[in-house]
Formats: structure tokens, C-alpha cells, sequence
């Protein structure tokens, strides 16, 4: 992979993040402050999903770490609880879909991702300049 699209890449999962900390402030699974976004399904098993907002879960740090860490069936389950299951039937289907890794397809992620922060942030501005 060439080095801008490694680069734009990284800069998207870091967009992905901050989108995710504006939208959202407590862990859908306890309800403390989240720390990250989580993909529900793995980066690395769907391009399609890796910046798609309905793919991403807000979780702490202790959700997160009991996720990875150990494994901790109850962090899935009440994922699923709470987003239900034809959400996640959904993704496993989109899962599948083919996303081209050219820089063309990342830059409209990336403009994608940027209108969203912008269309959180712009009130908040307007506000502030009012």
C-alpha cells in the first residue's frame, strides 16, 4: 500500500474516534465515559465497516480491556441487547461487501467523516460566536 493512502488510512481511524467522542459521552454497555469507539466487527474483517458510524460502539476503557483482554462474553451480549440483533444481522450482511482501497474511496470517507464532525461542532461555534 502506497504511503498516503497508509497515512490517510490512520487519519480516518482517528476521525472515526473523534466523530465518535462528540456524538456519544457514556459506554453503552455500563453508562460510565467512554474512551473509544469499538468496532462491533473488526477492522481488519471489513474495509465497508472500519468508518461506518453503525459499526461503531462508545465504550470505556474497562469494557474495552474486559472485551479484548478476557473475552468477557457479557460486553457482546449487552451490545447486543441494547442495539438488538437485527442490527447486527445487518452488519454481518454489509460485512461482506467489498470496499476498493484507493485514495479516491478514502478521500470520500474522509469528507464523509469531516461533514459529520462539522454538522456536531457548528452549532456549538455558532453559539460560542453568537
Amino acid at each position: 500500500m502506497n504511503d498516503q493512502r497508509k497515512r490517510l488510512k490512520k487519519r480516518l481511524d482517528r476521525l472515526i474516534q473523534t466523530l465518535t467522542k462528540l456524538k456519544y459521552k457514556s459506554c453503552l454497555v455500563c453508562g460510565q465515559p467512554i474512551s473509544c469507539g469499538h468496532h462491533y466487527i473488526q477492522k481488519s474483517q471489513s474495509l465497508w465497516l472500519r468508518w461506518d458510524m453503525r459499526n461503531i460502539i462508545p465504550i470505556c476503557s474497562k469494557c474495552h480491556t474486559l472485551h479484548h483482554k478476557s473475552g468477557d462474553p457479557r460486553i457482546h451480549q449487552e451490545i447486543l441487547r441494547k442495539k438488538g440483533h437485527k442490527w447486527a444481522d445487518e452488519l454481518e450482511a454489509e460485512r461482506r461487501i467489498i470496499f476498493k482501497n484507493t485514495l479516491g474511496n478514502l478521500k470520500v470517507v474522509e469528507e464523509d467523516l469531516l461533514n459529520q464532525i462539522e454538522a456536531l461542532t457548528k452549532p456549538m461555534d455558532d453559539l460560542l460566536n453568537y
